[in-house]
């Protein structure tokens, strides 16, 4: 392991920079980074190195800088009171992990972090993090851990009550909803890329004597997108990515299906959901190729979550055999799993369900109640409340029913 240079950011030499670019490139999340961004982190980075037990920050403290973990682990506390002995450990920031975002707008720290074991830290300060945050926001936004902020108790009111119709009635409910800005312009980008550079792939497609306006091939979106970048490593990622934009609606099966496959299915891009629809401009087409190697690296960062929730959309016995493959590596790097067998996991990889539930403050269960699944958090966080007192908080989650427990006996 590099050991980094301690000389402030204004003393550091060329030979310094080097060393520190070398040690960042030896952390995983840092590799998708694009090198200039690499390069100003190393300019203007401090390190810090805490030993076991260090308290960073206190939850209610005002943030002055963000910090990126190199090595080691901290534990992320939350309290309900103003008594910070009263903190409990919502969960670990490991290798690669990024928090401290709440300098962006100057709000109070959501958490207190304390180190768990010896840790290695990049710390920089609220005025260079604000500019880099400018420049280059889709790459450091992938690193961030959980927003803290998102953890405050929400109302009861919000039932679950329906939980097997739940994956296809929020699935449905996507292609309703109005897309994120970022993955808006994704799309639009990609779409414009396409007419400059193929534009043979956006047409009017016949079949079974229907006639699909302005759509495209799957396999020919897959085929395009796994020849314009490196970063895009295998079919299987392509296809991530087109579903992370699927599934926010700015992609659209032409049929409304759910998912985005690499078959001769006909897919449409929003911008061309309404007849007559202009051709980008050439101003516009040379800003979408301007903004194209980010937007692809901006998609493989996310395509794998995205690619993942699909397969734990379908049910247990449609999953193939690639499917289950997917599942089981990710299920290898939940530490809660650590403990269980590599066997265990394999059948865990075949019965998972997939959940999402948007809305802060919908009830997953009630005291009581009788228990028919077991979770496992992915995303976000859920509230465990006992006689109306928070224990801890921990959403994206997947469930295993009552029925497939007997495996774990």
């Amino acid at each position: 392991m590099v050991a980094l240079p301690l000389r402030r950011p204004s003393e550091r030499s060329g030979e310094d920079v080097d060393i520190i670019l070398t040690r960042l490139r030896e952390v995983k999340a840092f590799q998708r980074f694009p090198p200039p961004l690499l390069l100003q982190i190393c300019a203007c980075a401090f390190y810090e190195c805490l030993e076991k037990g260090i308290t960073l920050f206190r939850q209610g403290d005002i943030g002055t800088s963000w910090y990126a973990v190199l090595s080691g682990s901290l534990d992320v506390k939350v309290s309900e009171t103003a008594n910070h002995q009263d903190a409990v450990t919502i969960c670990t920031l490991g290798i690669g992990t990024a928090f401290g975002e709440s300098i962006l707008d100057n709000t109070p720290r959501h958490a207190t972090i304390v180190s768990r074991e010896t840790s290695e830290l990049l710390r920089i300060e609220q005025r260079e993090f604000k500019t880099l945050w400018e420049k280059y926001r889709q790459s450091l936004a992938a690193l961030l851990a959980p927003p803290y902020g998102a953890m405050e108790s929400g109302s009861n009111n919000d039932r679950l009550t329906d939980k097997d119709n739940m994956n296809s009635d929020s699935a449905n409910k996507a292609h309703n909803k109005i897309p994120s800005e970022k993955l808006q312009r994704a799309g639009k980008v990609l779409r414009n890329a396409i007419l400059s550079r193929a534009p043979h792939m956006i047409r009017d497609r016949k079949y079974h004597l229907k006639t699909y306006r302005q759509c495209c091939v799957g396999t020919e979106l897959v085929d395009w997108l796994v020849l314009q970048s490196a970063c895009v490593l295998t079919r299987s990622h392509a296809v991530g990515m087109w579903q992370a934009l699927l599934e926010e609606g700015v992609l659209n099966h032409v049929d409304q299906e759910l998912g985005f496959y690499d078959k001769y299915l006909f897919y449409r891009f929003l911008d061309d959901e309404e007849e007559d629809t202009p051709l980008p401009s050439e101003e516009e087409k040379r800003e979408s190729e301007e903004e194209l190697p980010e937007t692809i690296l901006f998609l493989a960062q996310i395509g794998p979550d995205a690619l993942l929730r699909m397969i734990l959309r379908k049910s247990p016995g449609q999953r193939t055999g690639d499917d289950l493959e997917i599942i089981y590596d990710e299920l290898l790097h939940i530490k809660a799993l650590a403990h269980l067998s590599n066997t265990v996991k394999r059948e865990l990889a075949s019965v998972v369900i997939f959940e999402s539930h948007a809305k802060a403050g919908t009830v997953l269960f009630n005291q009581g109640e009788e228990g028919t699944s077991w979770y496992i958090i992915l995303k976000g966080s859920v509230n465990v409340v006992i006689y109306g007192k928070v224990l801890y908080r921990q959403i994206r989650c997947v469930r295993i029913d009552h029925t497939c427990t007997e495996m774990q006996r």
